[in-house]
């Protein structure tokens, strides 16, 4: 079965506390500064349920089930330590508090409650000065924490199948990222893949070069799933020269490293590169050459 780490990012307002400082960056992470905030104050909430007539906004949080169990993270940085509280709130159907929880460290596990319709998720001031915030996630609580890092590394597929290790570099998308186990119906060889998060600060190419070393992985088949991470293969293969790049045929810069070529299908209909999966078949029919040969 599928499952989703939903992400969630710093809401744009006009109501910010007195005093405020506030940088949005590219990226979509913020810096706050305010010294002047008394502790207690609310800095942003995230609803799961809104009037569309009356606000015009669309809900900010996912669906939860009721009686399910899940876990909250918050990417944050708050000076001084331990200034940040996070609080979620449970509410019924006539918005009554059922109840809220509320943590400092960086994640919190709970169970939506039986009764539960709606809830709210806040950064409570308690002292700071200054914030910088990427995002907050919330999954299944059973999905490792792992899921959590800007570079994951997903359990591997087909694991006892003969050949190359075939690692598959996986472009998140700005508002989930997921388990992809249905790749194993694609393929008859092993398949590694590894997201990448969209507002990811890591470098991808070190801890990516560091797991195929420990791995002992050097004469793997790496893959760009999309001309966004071309460079991520192919800067492997200039540190490993033994792997295999596999990159698209939009490739700009440094493209003679590259081992193979695939083509890209531009999308017939309106969409974004932060909307559309990769194209499966094309990497999957790929692989199987590139395999082949090597059998």
């Amino acid at each position: 079965m599928q499952q989703y780490v939903n992400q969630g990012y710093w809401e744009p307002t006009n109501e910010y506390p007195a005093g405020s400082q506030v940088t949005i960056n590219d990226d979509a992470s913020v810096e706050f500064h305010n010294s002047l905030m008394a502790p207690g104050k609310v800095i942003m909430a995230w609803e799961s349920v809104h009037s569309y007539q009356a606000t015009k906004l669309v809900p900010q949080l996912p669906i939860l089930r009721n009686d399910h169990r899940y876990r909250l993270r918050v990417n944050a940085q708050a000076k001084p330590i331990y200034s940040l509280i996070v609080r979620i709130t449970f509410f019924d159907a006539q918005e009554h508090e059922i109840s809220h929880l509320e943590f400092q460290q960086k994640a919190l596990e709970f169970v939506y409650p039986a009764s539960a319709v709606q809830y709210r998720v806040e950064l409570i001031n308690n002292g700071l000065t200054d914030l910088t915030f990427q995002r907050f996630e919330i999954c299944d609580a059973d999905l490792p924490v792992t899921v959590h890092e800007d570079v994951w590394i997903h359990n591997l597929l087909n694991e006892n199948k003969p050949g190359k290790l075939n690692v598959l570099l996986v472009a998140d998308s700005k508002r989930t990222r997921k388990t992809l186990g249905e790749l194993e119906d694609y393929s008859p060889y092993r398949v590694q893949p590894i997201s990448i998060a969209w507002q990811s600060n890591a470098d991808s190419v070190e801890t990516i070069k560091s797991w195929l070393i420990n791995s002992r992985e050097l004469n793997a088949n790496v893959i760009s799933t999309t001309s966004a991470l071309d460079h991520v293969a192919l800067s492997l293969k200039m540190a490993i020269p033994s792997i295999t790049a596999v990159v698209t045929n939009r490739v700009t810069s440094n493209s003679d490293l590259a081992d193979v070529t695939y083509p890209v299908v531009v999308p017939l209909f309106w969409s974004s590169s932060v909307l559309v999966n990769p194209d499966w078949p094309i990497i999957f029919s790929t692989i199987q050459k590139i395999n082949s040969k090597e059998e």
